[in-house]
C-alpha cells in the first residue's frame, strides 16, 4: 500500500503543469482554450433625465421632470456572429392614445432584437435592425442627448425597423456600402402595405488616413407607408468633418411623400457643429429648416428649429447639458401642429454605458 502510495506521489509531482515544459524537456501541451474565450459581450444604457422649461406661442409657460430617454439592453459577439436586444422606455399614451397603462405610465418596448452575422467585410442582420440613414447621420453630431437628427426629430425616416440590412466595409477604413429592405412604417409601428421599403447608403472616407474625419453620406429609400401605400420617398446627403475634439457639417433631404399625402413634395436642410475642450467642456449649435410643402406655391409651410447647448463631461459616462432650443413656424405651419411653436430651456444629464464601446455604434 505504502508503494502505491509514492509511485502516485512520484507521478503528480513529473506532471507538467498546463504551459509549463515537461520534466524531461520536452515539449508542454498547448493549452486548452474554451470557446468562451472568443465571447465579447456588454450591457447598454443610454439614459437621459432633464427639467424641461417652455413656453408655447400664445400659451401660458409650463415646466416638468421628463425622462426622455432610457435605455437598456446587451450587444454580445463571439467569432462572426452579433447580435443585440435594446429596450427603451416610453409613456403608455404615446402614439395619441387617450387611455393608457395604469394612467400614464412608462413602459418598455423593443427598440432593437437582431442577429446577425459577419464575414470579412460583410455583415448581415436580420430582426428589428438599426436603418442606415439616421445611425450616419447622427454619429458626427455625437451630442444625441441636447437633440434628435431632423430626420428623426420629424419622423421623416425612422431610426430603427422591423427587416435586414447587409453591409460591406470598404478597405483601410475608407467607408461603407448598406442595403436595408424594411416595413417602412418604423419600429413603433405594425405593417400596414404589403410593399416593403428599401434603403441603399453609402459612407465615403474619401482622404487619407491624416484626415480620415471627412465623410460624405449618400442616401436613397424607397418606400410606402399607410394602407393605401401613400409614397414615402427620401433622397439624403451631407458631408462633414467628424473629429475626436471638434465636428461640423451639413446635409439635406429631399422628401417625396409627406403628412400621408404622397404627392407632396419637402425638403429638409441642417447644419452643425460641435467642440469638446479640455475633455471637460462640450459646445454644440445645430439648425434645420423644413419646407413642409414645396408644391404649395407662394404660401409658407415651414418649420425653423435652432438648437444651442453646453455640457460639461463630469466623468466618462456622465455629462450634463444647458440646452436652449427654439421652434419657428410660419402661420400656415403653426395652425396645422398647434403647440409647436416654442421656447424651451432644459437641464439634461446623461448616463451611457460603456462610454466608447467598440460594440455599439448606433444609439
Amino acid at each position: 500500500m505504502m508503494q502505491h502510495a509514492l509511485f502516485f506521489a512520484l507521478m503528480v509531482a513529473q506532471t507538467p503543469v498546463e504551459g509549463e515544459a515537461p520534466l524531461d524537456g520536452g515539449t508542454a501541451a498547448p493549452p486548452v482554450a474554451s470557446a468562451l474565450d472568443e465571447l465579447a459581450w456588454s450591457p447598454l444604457v443610454d439614459l437621459f433625465t432633464e427639467y424641461d422649461w417652455q413656453r408655447p406661442a400664445g400659451a401660458e409657460p409650463f415646466n416638468a421632470f421628463a425622462v426622455p430617454r432610457a435605455h437598456l439592453g446587451l450587444e454580445a459577439q463571439w467569432r462572426g456572429v452579433r447580435g443585440r436586444v435594446l429596450l427603451e422606455g416610453v409613456y403608455s399614451t404615446q402614439g395619441g392614445a387617450l387611455i393608457g397603462t395604469a394612467g400614464d405610465s412608462v413602459v418598455a418596448r423593443l427598440r432593437e432584437a437582431w442577429g446577425g452575422y459577419r464575414w470579412r467585410f460583410l455583415e448581415a442582420r436580420l430582426g428589428m435592425v438599426p436603418t442606415l440613414a439616421v445611425p450616419a447621420l447622427e454619429g458626427p453630431w455625437a451630442l444625441r442627448a441636447v437633440a434628435p437628427d431632423g430626420l428623426e426629430a420629424q419622423r421623416l425616416l425612422a431610426p430603427a425597423d422591423l427587416g435586414a440590412t447587409l453591409r460591406a466595409e470598404a478597405p483601410k477604413g475608407y467607408g461603407w456600402l448598406g442595403v436595408a429592405v424594411t416595413n417602412g412604417e418604423g419600429y413603433t409601428q405594425r405593417e400596414l402595405d404589403a410593399r416593403k421599403s428599401v434603403e441603399v447608403a453609402a459612407l465615403v472616407r474619401p482622404l487619407p488616413a491624416a484626415a480620415r474625419p471627412l465623410e460624405v453620406l449618400l442616401a436613397w429609400q424607397s418606400g410606402s407607408t399607410g394602407t393605401t401605400s401613400q409614397r414615402a420617398d427620401r433622397a439624403t446627403g451631407g458631408v462633414w468633418w467628424n473629429g475626436a475634439h471638434f465636428g461640423g457639417g451639413v446635409d439635406a433631404g429631399y422628401l417625396l411623400g409627406l403628412s400621408d399625402d404622397g404627392g407632396r413634395r419637402g425638403l429638409l436642410l441642417q447644419a452643425f457643429a460641435r467642440a469638446e475642450l479640455f475633455d471637460r467642456l462640450l459646445l454644440g449649435a445645430r439648425v434645420h429648416w423644413l419646407d413642409r410643402d414645396l408644391g404649395g406655391g407662394s404660401t409658407d409651410n415651414s418649420w425653423l428649429d435652432v438648437v444651442a447647448a453646453v455640457g460639461a463631461r463630469l466623468a466618462a459616462p456622465l455629462e450634463v447639458f444647458a440646452v436652449f432650443h427654439r421652434a419657428l413656424l410660419s402661420p400656415l405651419a403653426r395652425a396645422s401642429l398647434p403647440g409647436s411653436d416654442v421656447a424651451e430651456f432644459r437641464l439634461t444629464l446623461r448616463l451611457h454605458w460603456p462610454p466608447a464601446s467598440t460594440l455599439s455604434s448606433e444609439l
